[in-house]
């Protein structure tokens, strides 16, 4: 097993370069990057549409907004920030100055396998690191497109791509890294931290959750069921912000469950020939996966569930047909499980106190959607939950919005991606405080030994 020392040791080397480059420096290295995505597209489309049943180049939209913002704001985001003065600085001057982290490894997930593999590496990029990339192993022409992308924009000195199978992932996080990215499942995070922890290293883990959406009584149902049967099923599902479940009020139940499956059979089975004819609906990674979805939904049906859509699942097609569940119980696999798949189900509630509860009893989700027309509530429901993102009347959209931090919350993630707070998750934020530079206008010190009126003086200041 290669235990990659070469590697890490040679980035570390060039990291000290890499940490002074300019903001115009930094720039170029991401227009770079991005026009070789863009020269390479019809190659990444073609590997996206044979490893996920979907053109590769409908992930790339997020990745140049990413760039472009990362580009104009780059100057700014450099900049010492200066900090209030306060009492204690007695007018000394104070401010953050970012620093990158070092040599930072990423480990990129499948999903959206050159987005997700490229769209962080433009922020360590942006705070001036040395990166080792890891793109999925499940992902392999796109993983091999991701190192041509990085080979071609002439970065392969100061971001190496180095790809295979958990083995590689495993040899990589024995090395000493500054900080350490993932995306990617709960169970992959835990060892992550592990990893990280021997070397006090940062991580920026990202790993999805069980996400609820609530449709209250006041929601506009054609607007939530649509929404919602749109957000599930982009790539079939496997999208670390789709929701999984869906708590609807009493009232609006069973018209919201017409408008769900109606609105899902008009987006992906139109001429009724069936979802697996469908040239919009696409495809599971691999068969694994599918016999998992499938074992998912067979374990709820024994227990107790009932499919009010779909079920069927063919794994030599890669393909899961679009499930509705009813019934689901805290005794089935799927009720705490992220499916990453075409399937949802369903429950009603009768108050609000009464949806609240039932999101409370899972570890705080990536992302929590509500629908309501009213102020108020929205309102209640955000204060009375917890999650690492949400949306008010739409789904899934707040991951590609350079201007807002995007992430989890304790079990669904730890840190912020994108734009500025991308920026910021892989800088180290240096405290730094001046004195003047001509000493005689500085702040005045006071030294030892002290005089016995200056504990009179410090009680003075103590006082409330």
């Amino acid at each position: 097993m290669q235990d990659y020392h070469d590697v890490f040791a040679q980035l570390r080397e060039r990291s000290a370069r890499i940490a002074r480059s300019t903001a115009p420096e930094r720039a170029d290295k991401i227009r770079r990057l991005y026009q070789a995505v863009y020269d390479l597209r019809g190659a990444i489309g073609r590997a996206g549409d044979a490893e996920l049943g979907m053109d590769g180049r409908l992930a790339l939209l997020p990745l140049k907004a990413e760039a472009l913002h990362a580009c104009e704001r780059l100057a700014g985001w450099m900049t010492r920030t200066e900090v209030e003065q306060v009492p204690s600085l007695q007018g000394r001057r104070a401010y953050v100055h970012y620093e990158p982290k070092g040599v930072v490894l990423h480990l990129a997930t499948w999903n959206s396998p050159v987005l997700i593999s490229l769209s962080p590496v433009i922020s360590m990029i942006a705070a001036g690191n040395a990166v080792v990339l890891k793109p999925s192993e499940v992902a392999p022409e796109s993983a091999e497109l991701v190192r041509q992308v990085v080979a071609r924009a002439g970065l392969s000195d100061e971001i190496a791509v180095i790809t295979g199978g958990p083995e590689v992932a495993e040899s990589l996080l024995r090395l000493p890294f500054d900080h350490i990215c993932y995306v990617g499942n709960n169970r992959i995070g835990r060892l992550i931290m592990e990893a990280a922890a021997k070397n006090f290293a940062g991580v920026t883990l990202e790993m999805g959750g069980k996400n609820p959406a609530v449709v209250d009584a006041s929601a506009d149902i054609e607007d939530a069921a649509a929404k919602l049967a749109f957000a599930r099923h982009i790539i079939c599902g496997q999208v670390c912000l789709s929701p999984d479940y869906i708590l609807v009020h009493d009232s609006i139940r069973d018209p919201f469950l017409t408008a769900l499956q109606e609105k899902i059979r008009a987006f992906y089975d139109p001429r009724g020939a069936g979802f697996a004819a469908s040239p919009d609906l696409a495809r599971i990674v691999n068969e694994r996966h599918v016999r998992r979805i499938k074992a998912l939904i067979d374990d709820a049906v024994a227990k107790g569930a009932t499919i009010l859509m779909g079920g069927e699942a063919e794994p030599a097609t890669r393909f899961v047909a679009p499930t509705i569940l009813l019934g689901v119980t805290r005794e089935m696999a799927i009720y705490d499980e992220e499916v990453f798949g075409p399937v949802l189900f369903v429950e009603s509630f009768a108050d609000r106190e009464q949806a609240i509860a039932a999101i409370a009893q899972r570890p705080k989700p990536l992302a929590i959607y509500i629908f309501t027309q009213e102020r108020e509530a929205a309102d209640w429901f955000l204060d009375h939950t917890r999650a690492g993102t949400s949306a008010i009347n739409c789904a899934v959209v707040q991951a590609n919005i350079q201007s807002l931090p995007f992430g989890g919350a304790n079990h669904s993630g730890i840190g912020r991606l994108g734009g500025e707070a991308g920026f910021i998750e892989f800088s180290n934020a240096r405290a730094v405080v001046e004195d003047a530079l001509d000493a005689k206008s500085g702040a005045a010190m006071m030294y030892p030994p002290f005089p016995k009126e200056a504990l009179a003086y410090v009680d003075h200041m103590l006082a409330p």
